[in-house]
């Protein structure tokens, strides 16, 4: 099923000075946002009407592949009218259009993914109750969409199917944020520059006085790799003779021999790891594996 994501950039802004869709957040302009979260989402075909500073916003997506249409009469009509301006150069193939405007920063992937398994006409994005973006509209709703002459825009043109209407229910409330003002822009550029805490630890097997830790496990792998003890030392970043060191007490604390050391002579010698030796590898990173899952449980939980 072929979808368009259509991103309503034309309107010239009126409580502020700044041209929304170019704004940044965290260094990435609104704009390029909504792209990469369509794409992410699945969809390739992008559609951009323009309007006001047409040519500086097709400058600033230099390099993305998306397609543009500008809605010339920006200046004295609507949003609704750059709605139909999009239907109006959708590919013939197109099946269903994703619309937004060009001010709501936070687009959701997972949520754009929800609207596109809807069967209905129209789905729309809810968050405890309320209506949010984009809207995941049907062809067989783009000949009424293009005729429509009634108040509230793409609002009340969207009435028609009031009753088949899907309001997909979310936990992201990001589809209802836009900037219109410059203290919304303000408070969203606070928000985007917090400093969220981050929960991190190193994870050591203690046996007795030694402890099995990233750096000896490194140590092994790169002798893994490197099929000798020299030159894996030297990849992980160890004296051959701390190399040799950590590894015999690795050894002592688990009673076992990680590493299979094969003399030189015609073969030139090399060193692998021996079962045991793989077998503590894998351990400690799987180990590794849940300690990082565990702390971001307690992330989420403590400062979520």
């Amino acid at each position: 099923m072929s979808t368009t994501a259509v991103i309503l950039a034309a309107g010239e802004p009126r409580q502020m000075s700044h041209f929304q869709p170019m704004l940044k957040l965290s260094g990435k302009s609104v704009i390029r946002r909504q792209i990469d979260v369509f794409r992410a989402a699945g969809v390739s075909d992008i559609l951009i009407v323009t309007g006001f500073h047409a040519g500086m916003l097709e400058r600033h997506l230099t390099g993305e592949t998306v397609r543009f249409v500008k809605n010339e009469d920006y200046a004295t009509t609507d949003m609704m009218a750059s709605v139909q301006r999009a239907i109006g150069a959708l590919p013939p193939e197109c099946d269903r259009v994703l619309i937004t405007p060009g001010d709501v920063p936070y687009l959701n992937a997972e949520t754009i993914a929800q609207l596109l398994r809807s069967a209905k006409p129209v789905a729309i994005p809810s968050f405890r109750g309320s209506a949010g973006h984009p809207a995941m509209i049907r062809k067989n709703c783009f000949s009424a969409l293009l005729g429509y002459t009634g108040e509230r825009g793409l609002r009340g043109a969207l009435s028609q199917w009031k009753r088949e209407t899907e309001f997909v229910p979310t936990d992201e409330n990001g589809m209802l944020i836009d900037i219109n003002t410059e203290q919304d822009y303000q408070r969203e550029q606070r928000e985007q520059t917090q400093v969220n805490p981050v929960l991190t630890a190193a994870l050591t097997i203690s046996l007795g006085e030694t402890g099995i830790d990233e750096r000896g496990i490194r140590l092994l792998e790169c002798i893994e790799q490197e099929q000798s003890l020299q030159r894996g030392a030297a990849q992980a970043g160890v004296s051959y003779s701390n190399a040799w060191l950590t590894l015999n007490r690795m050894e002592e604390a688990l009673g076992c021999r990680l590493v299979e050391r094969k003399l030189g002579g015609a073969t030139g010698g090399g060193s692998s790891l021996t079962q045991d030796g793989l077998f503590w590898v894998a351990r400690y990173r799987r180990l590794e594996q849940q300690l990082v899952e565990a702390l971001l449980n307690i992330q989420t939980k403590e400062f979520s």
